[in-house]
């Protein structure tokens, strides 16, 4: 309307602004489970809504945001929102929406709030501490880095048959410049504490990458908790953030891996239900803290081509040939839009500019905070 009015030919809008949560209460009308919540289909689904706006303001040149944004509002739901389920839905949300070209989004966090990422004051017996979702932010910061030329595209593996595992697997590649930065991988089915681990407790991610990655032996970092309800627990690369004054430190476990690349350009990653990882192809670039090193080579190369991923429960299925994401179209990256974007799911490419700032402010205000 504002375009068709040429109200804006001065550009006195700044910025086209949604907002909307993933779930209300006494709004929704269903009733809300984490598993329902730890859905990647769902996620797709509820982006549907805000489509036809986010193309608008590509056409118009404006950057698209979620002004107000949370899993459940308005302060979020006990058991769902403070455990570690919704740091998966934090980071497949954050993900899903910059491939979109979602510009920003500003996460509703209150003090006393459940869905908020952290909790600064005592409330009754409950002391300060940073709740799982905060992961979500942190990983999604790290990825995205400060140079302002990040390209998040997802990797289609909802048109696979996955069974009982239909809408709970996500798959993303992360470009820094021209250059494979990281992938990352998803599996959302629910895996509680007091479930047993087994080999139907996990997916196989198989990755097909450009043969110049042949022969590297890549990290791959786990964001993991003993499960989908847990609390407390919760790991990223190694590295604890719940502690008592907010400062990360080195978890008691660190289930931080490797990975092998085939020569014909083949890997694959074992992901436990309710965990995710994040394969680094780029070496050369610091993630979280110092003290932890990858152990991959970097190949000095670029490539027009994504990353392919199979997914199984059982065994390496890989499938042929690739989407075909050229991360060197061009874009502009102070708004996010790409003038070589596609509407088939793997094949959307968008430079992200400052996606989900307000992580980044809270990263810092966390230990002010905590």
């Amino acid at each position: 309307m504002l375009a068709k009015d040429g109200i804006d030919r001065t550009d006195a809008v700044f910025h086209y602004n949604q907002h909307d949560y993933f779930y209300y209460i006494q709004v929704s009308g269903y009733p809300l489970t984490r598993q329902y919540m730890m859905n990647h289909g769902n996620i797709v689904s509820q982006f549907t809504a805000w489509q036809t706006q986010q193309q608008q303001a590509v056409a118009a040149g404006k950057p698209y945001l979620l002004g107000e944004m949370a899993a459940v509002g308005p302060q979020g739901l006990a058991g769902v929102t403070d455990v570690f389920g919704c740091a998966l839905w934090a980071l497949d949300f954050f993900m899903y929406s910059a491939s979109i070209n979602v510009t920003r989004v500003l996460m509703h966090m209150t003090d006393i709030g459940n869905q908020s990422a952290w909790q600064p004051g005592t409330i009754g017996d409950i002391a300060p501490w940073v709740r799982p979702s905060y992961y979500g932010h942190i990983i999604t910061s790290t990825l995205i880095g400060p140079n302002n030329d990040t390209t998040i595209a997802e990797i289609d593996v909802r048109s696979q048959e996955l069974q009982d595992y239909a809408g709970m697997a996500s798959a993303y590649v992360v470009y820094r410049g021209n250059t494979i930065y990281a992938a990352v991988v998803i599996n959302m089915k629910e895996f509680n504490q007091t479930d047993t681990e087994s080999s139907s407790t996990q997916l196989n991610f198989t990755l097909n990458v450009p043969p110049a990655y042949a022969g590297s032996n890549l990290t791959v970092f786990k964001l993991s908790a003993p499960g989908a309800d847990s609390f407390k627990g919760v790991t990223w690369a190694g590295i604890n953030y719940q502690t008592d004054d907010g400062v990360p430190v080195a978890a008691s476990s660190n289930d931080t891996t490797t990975t092998l690349v085939s020569s014909s350009g083949q890997l694959s990653v074992l992901v436990r239900d309710t965990q995710a990882a994040v394969i680094i192809f780029d070496s050369s670039s610091p993630v979280i803290l110092q003290t932890l090193t990858s152990s991959g080579t970097s190949p000095s190369t670029t490539t027009s081509s994504q990353p392919s991923v199979s997914v199984t429960t059982t065994a390496s299925i890989a499938t042929e040939g690739s989407s075909g994401v050229d991360p060197s179209s061009s874009a502009d990256p102070g708004t996010g839009s790409s003038s070589s974007s596609s509407s088939s799911a793997g094949q959307r490419r968008y430079v992200v500019g400052n996606v989900l700032l307000v992580s980044l402010l809270c990263i810092c205000m966390a230990a002010i905070l905590l």
